[in-house]
């Protein structure tokens, strides 16, 4: 039985789960490039460092802009520029964005930042407790780690245990919300598996509940950026799909970037992309078949801002 639950999510289907139109997709990647750019316009006023991250570098190098089928957009920022432009982009744009952060979003229990579109509903089976759950970009944030190599791998596996423990936290919080969502996904093999695995982590989610939610996003946050060292060799994104050795790379392949066309426009990518993409995906230029295309699974209410209104 695997604990990792993150390719659960993407076979579970609920009865109070939306399947995106066509235009509802297009509406919501138009929404999401308008956000993109907001953002990438402020990282370049101010000399903040990102990157596409995940699928959305995967769209910039095979379809040079979105992913046909995608539904969302992920940015790689280190540390650094992460808590600069946390605090630049609330003020520049906290009219148009909320900007939720591990540190400083109460009840988050997410390990990466996003940046949300007022005005608009976009949820997910994050969004379970979260009242402001706009059309979003997510930010992970690439920590520094450390060049002694029993350093390096007291580090990571911290992250993996404390993450997975935070994980675990988070699904005990919400038990109610999730069973609800298996017990609508029927009885197959497959979801009777992923039962076991929920109710193994909201088990020890009940055990280390001694700390609250906030607690352990703080403490596993803290220990995330734990190395100050900015010239270190190696960087890391614990956040991200891969954890923390499944995203270990060397800080010039990684935090250098070079530029890639996406949309019309020439935004960051990391300067070995293709290394980056096939550790990801493996042999990423393959379109993969309709049931392996990933994509979210979104709950009413759905909305976005009219063209109009923008």
């Amino acid at each position: 039985m695997k604990l990792s639950t993150i390719e659960a999510f993407k076979h579970i289907r609920s009865r109070d789960a939306i399947e995106l139109t066509s235009d509802q997709l297009e509406q919501l990647q138009k929404t999401l490039n308008g956000m993109l750019f907001d953002i990438v316009d402020c990282c370049e006023r101010h000399g903040i460092r990102y990157s596409l991250g995940g699928g959305s570098c995967l769209g910039a190098v095979r379809h040079h802009g979105f992913i046909p089928w995608d539904d969302d957009i992920d940015l790689n920022m280190p540390r650094r520029d992460h808590d600069r432009f946390v605090k630049i982009f609330a003020k520049e744009y906290g009219d148009r964005y909320w900007v939720h952060t591990a540190r400083t979003t109460k009840n988050y229990g997410l390990l990466l930042s996003r940046v949300l579109l007022k005005g608009t509903s976009v949820r997910t089976r994050e969004d379970f407790w979260n009242k402001e759950c706009g059309a979003f970009v997510d930010i992970f944030i690439i920590e520094n780690t450390y060049d002694d190599p029993l350093l390096r791998k007291i580090h990571g596996f911290g992250c993996m245990a404390l993450g997975f423990l935070q994980s675990c936290r988070k699904f005990y919080r919400d038990k109610k919300p999730l069973r609800k969502l298996l017990r609508d996904a029927g009885d197959s093999r497959q979801i009777r598996e992923y039962r076991k695995a929920f109710e193994v982590k909201i088990a020890i989610g009940f055990l280390v509940s001694f700390l609250s939610m906030d607690a352990w996003t703080h403490l596993v946050d803290s220990w995330y950026g734990r190395c100050k060292n900015e010239h270190s060799r190696y960087v890391s994104v614990p956040s991200g799909r891969g954890h923390f050795f499944g995203e270990l790379y060397l800080r010039k392949d990684f935090v250098r970037t070079v530029p890639m066309t996406y949309e019309g426009r020439p935004l960051q990518v990391a300067k070995n992309y293709d290394g980056y993409l096939r550790r990801l995906y493996g042999d990423y230029r393959k379109i993969p078949k309709k049931s392996r295309q990933e994509k979210h699974v979104f709950f009413a209410p759905f909305y976005l801002k009219k063209e109009e209104d923008s």
